[in-house]
């Protein structure tokens, strides 16, 4: 009898931790862009894994693309400037939607881009 309970007792205890840990489980996100510097790009964000994350981005760039950015907390955004032939691309990640997408603007004016537009953005949850 004293067996049971324990048995018990170390069942319950790890659903217990299972469920705790799936609820403070982390979202993920990636960004990947093709080698011509964002022509084409793949956005995931507030996926469970970063290796979901990362295939997502992936599948929606396609060919000939790499994983340039990884997050697991907060925001990120992608901002690019094609206009005119010029291929001008950035960025960022940080707490806030508007943070990430100031940051993004920041980086592709930084490669040369004067008209540059966030294209893609998201905030993982938490």
């Amino acid at each position: 009898m004293f067996l049971k309970k324990i048995v018990g007792f170390k069942q319950l205890t790890a659903g217990l931790v299972f469920s705790l840990l799936a609820s403070q489980a982390i979202a993920a996100g990636a960004l990947a862009i093709d080698g011509h510097q964002g022509g084409h790009y793949g956005f995931a964000y507030n996926v469970s894994n970063l290796t979901q994350a990362e295939q997502k981005a992936m599948k929606d760039c396609g060919e000939g693309c790499q994983v340039v950015l990884r997050f697991e907390t907060g925001c990120a955004a992608f901002a690019e400037d094609s206009s005119g032939g010029l291929k001008a691309y950035g960025w960022g990640t940080l707490k806030t939607s508007a943070e990430s997408k100031e940051h993004a603007m920041a980086a592709c004016q930084m490669r040369g881009g004067k008209r540059c537009k966030v294209l893609a953005s998201g905030c993982n949850k938490s």
